[in-house]
């Protein structure tokens, strides 16, 4: 049988409506659709065309997004992204959206009535994307792995190119567009699944994206059977990863979590899956250790980005029988007291100004802070997780220093019950909501015995650790059992100013040292110290290497024994041991034992 020339329908067939739509008038049309392919009522079969399904995206002529019949304006939405994309580019480094000179988008940024005058196509677009194509997570795979694409709403199509680069320009200036009157609110999509869709569908870059990088960037997804949370993400993933997932329908949901889980462990040797577990505060149908995340739950708290509590450490750990998980890492602080945001998504300004003023009378904001600095400082990086100037990555997007941030959210306003939507603090302040938001939902601020503050998911209690684990880059609240002190469950990641950047591990940076982060070429984190006009990825914490031993930069491939002079170019740096020639991301002074002869108190911890 010859490979069929016509494109891959990737939306389930449901209607007659569509089918004529979609076929040619005047000749032969071949089109498949995993909805009416796959025997869905068959495990078996379901379980083979999983492993099939990247296959047939990739090598189909063109994949079709149908977005259903034409109705309230959908042309005209279309009509409009195609226009935009036309005339702008997106850089993916920076996250920065470009208008080419004399494009009709470069007019409706500087041109307010223009832009106004336009508001019914602003109206159409947020219409559109509220279908419920983009909030299906088996999408991803589809959009993900064509070659070629086109969006169609009834008989109107364009090309996805086009549509993703006129979507970012909506992003870019949502807060403009959510300004004019009569047109309907349009959700950032940076709070649902949209935002993976247009990540992972740039066909400028390559389309695989690791395991966790897929987790996060589907987690607002929606799906029907829980194990497709995992099932339906194994072909977006490189080769070495979709070993990790092995599709089978008749296993159940536990036991496809922690196999999953188990073989990341074994594959990566790290514990880069304990980040992702929460202790939901109800009770959930999905029992698991509490180190195996429930990959289904859906309202965990964003994840926590640029963390590296635990450098780049050595770690051991060992499964032990009955589930349990045996880690080594060092205790920082014991929770004395926690607040719940009770913030959601649908909560009003006024509620998450009344947070931050909540949150901010259980500590004196004037007084200094136990990790240095004054505890204001100290409580605007906690509301947003780290994501200020300071504290973000220098060459991935843009955020306001932390002194701005402290002017609005610390704002004498926000303690004497005025109306935030009656404030008009510029651009800064529609940048601080949403962050702020995303940092707080299914969180609560906590305070801890040595003096530190951070945030957690909400089920936290007095009495809770915050504990750096080693190979693990956030650090984690975990709780001791009642029963067996000697063993613990993981309440969720936390956002602690002063140990997000290995100070648990290895205290603070000399006098006269400075430290940023950067993202590197392969979208890795890196720490650049410096001191004077000397930068390097040398941290000055650490003592000299073991005999034999060597700090690398460059790749494995192509190494470098110096780092490049342009920082824009620079890899993660790594070891090498030139007797044995093993090669290591881990730094070999920083293994349990050698951080014991430091005097940290590395202890293990039985995770249950």
């Amino acid at each position: 049988m010859s490979r069929p020339t016509s494109p891959v329908w990737a939306s389930p067939i449901i209607s007659p409506l569509q089918l004529r739509h979609l076929r040619y008038p005047d000749r032969e049309r071949i089109l498949w659709a995993d909805a009416i392919c796959i025997n869905q009522t068959d495990d078996a079969e379901r379980s083979r065309e999983v492993l099939q399904m990247g296959s047939i995206y990739s090598n189909a002529i063109q994949v079709i997004v149908w977005l259903g019949p034409s109705e309230d304006d959908s042309t005209l939405a279309l009509e409009t992204l195609d226009r935009i994309g036309r005339g702008v580019d997106f850089d993916r480094r920076s996250f920065a959206v470009i208008s080419e000179p004399g494009a009709w988008a470069e007019a409706l940024e500087t041109n307010a009535e223009m832009l106004k005058a336009e508001s019914p196509r602003w109206v159409a677009i947020a219409k559109l994307i509220r279908r419920g194509w983009f909030h299906r997570l088996w999408v991803f795979q589809e959009i993900s792995l064509a070659t070629s694409s086109s969006v169609v709403a009834g008989e109107c199509s364009i090309d996805w190119e086009l549509f993703r680069l006129g979507l970012y320009w909506i992003w870019y200036k949502i807060n403009d567009l959510n300004r004019l009157p009569g047109v309907p609110y349009i959700e950032n999509p940076s709070t649902n699944s949209l935002h993976g869709l247009l990540n992972v569908s740039d066909r400028n870059v390559n389309t695989s994206v690791n395991f966790l990088s897929a987790l996060d960037l589907t987690r607002k997804s929606l799906c029907s059977d829980k194990k497709d949370r995992l099932f339906a993400i194994q072909g977006l993933l490189p080769p070495v990863e979709q070993r990790l997932i092995t599709p089978d329908y008749s296993l159940r949901t536990e036991e496809v979590y922690k196999a999953t889980t188990t073989s990341c462990i074994d594959l990566y040797g790290r514990l880069a899956l304990l980040p992702y577990c929460v202790l939901q505060s109800s009770p959930s149908d999905v029992e698991l250790p509490s180190w195996v995340p429930d990959f289904s739950f859906q309202d965990a708290p964003e994840p926590i980005s640029y963390s590296g509590a635990a450098g780049c450490a050595l770690g051991s750990y060992s499964l032990h029988e009955r589930d349990i998980l045996v880690v080594q890492g060092v205790k920082v602080a014991e929770i004395t007291e926690a607040w719940a945001s009770n913030i959601t998504q649908q909560s009003t300004n006024d509620e998450l100004g009344k947070v931050w003023c909540d949150w901010g009378k259980q500590v004196s904001l004037s007084a200094a802070y136990v990790a240095g600095g004054h505890m204001d400082d100290a409580l605007v990086e906690t509301l947003l997780c780290g994501q200020t100037k300071e504290n973000g990555p220098d060459n991935f997007g843009w955020s306001p220093s932390g002194e701005v941030y402290k002017d609005l959210l610390l704002a004498p306003e926000n303690f004497n019950g005025e109306t935030q939507d009656n404030r008009s603090d510029g651009p800064d302040r529609e940048l601080v909501f949403p962050l702020s938001r995303r940092s707080v939902i299914g969180r609560a601020f906590f305070k801890t015995a040595e003096g530190y503050v951070g945030v957690c998911p909400e089920s936290v209690k007095s009495r809770d650790y915050v504990v750096v684990i080693l190979e693990c880059d956030v650090p984690l609240v975990l709780r001791p059992d009642q029963d067996n002190r000697a063993n613990f469950r993981i309440v969720g990641e936390c956002y602690v100013p002063g140990i997000m950047k290995a100070e648990g591990i290895l205290g603070h940076l000399p006098s006269g040292w400075t430290e940023r982060t950067l993202i590197s070429k392969d979208r890795g984190l890196i720490m650049v110290y410096e001191q004077g006009s000397m930068k390097t990825q040398r941290d000055p914490r650490a003592s000299a290497l073991p005999p034999g031993w060597r700090i690398m930069f460059g790749t494995m491939y192509y190494p470098l024994e110096n780092e490049p002079e342009d920082e824009r170019v620079w890899d993660s740096a790594w070891f090498m041991n030139e007797d044995t020639g093993e090669t290591t991301a881990c730094d070999p002074r920083l293994t349990p034992e050698l951080l014991m002869k430091r005097g940290v108190d590395i202890r293990e911890f039985r995770l249950v």
